[in-house]
């Protein structure tokens, strides 16, 4: 059973960092850039993984990585670019 210490805090930032930095590869230009991305990744990886952590699941950090994609993926999809629609009032 994982347990909340410095580690696990420590393996949650970096497996979101990580996340983070693939989706920027994949979202190329498109989405809500880097910064934002590994930010997300970030906060998603530690929502999950702490949530998970305290319930008991097996495998939080497992989980974290494919919650920090899900959180990415919604959040880069449904990002709104107000610039992108300048043609249309025309």
């Amino acid at each position: 059973m994982e347990e909340l210490n410095g580690v696990t805090i420590y393996w949650l930032i970096s497996i979101g960092l990580l996340v983070g930095y693939v989706m920027d590869l994949i979202m190329i230009r498109q989405g809500i850039g880097m910064v934002g991305n590994l930010v997300g990744g970030v906060l998603g990886a530690v929502i999950v993984g702490v949530a998970l952590i305290s319930i008991g699941i097996f495998a939080p950090l497992v989980y974290a990585g494919i919650g920090s994609i899900a959180f990415l993926f919604l959040v880069n999809v449904f990002s709104f670019h107000p610039e992108d629609n300048i043609e249309a009032k025309a």
